[in-house]
């Protein structure tokens, strides 16, 4: 496959950074309600070094890392599926709040 890992395939629920987008938005009610509908569970953050995230989809750990302050999925080996997406978006939430809640 040219472009990303046979991991993330186009009906893999984290092809595109939209999902981890959408996956980020479901995540950010899961902390407030405590539901566990959530593809994504955030297992470590290390402010533009690393995240580390558990895929419930493909039961596995993903870690997407920054490379000059870009994110880089090693697990999908891509700067554009659904993880880096979520990783881009709990950034944020981190640069605006300086905490994250796990």
């Amino acid at each position: 496959m040219s472009g990303k890992s046979q991991l993330i395939e186009n009906d893999h629920a984290m092809s595109t950074l939209d999902f981890g987008t959408m996956e980020f938005m479901k995540w950010l009610m899961e902390v407030e309600t405590g539901s566990k509908e959530c593809l994504i569970i955030v297992k470590d953050f290390f402010e533009n070094k690393y995240v580390i995230l558990f895929d419930k989809n493909i039961s596995s750990s993903v870690i997407v890392c920054y490379r000059e302050s870009m994110p880089w999925c090693i697990t999908c080996d891509t700067d554009d599926c659904g993880h880096v997406g979520f990783a881009i978006c709990l950034k944020q939430h981190y640069d605006r709040n300086d905490q994250i809640i796990c």
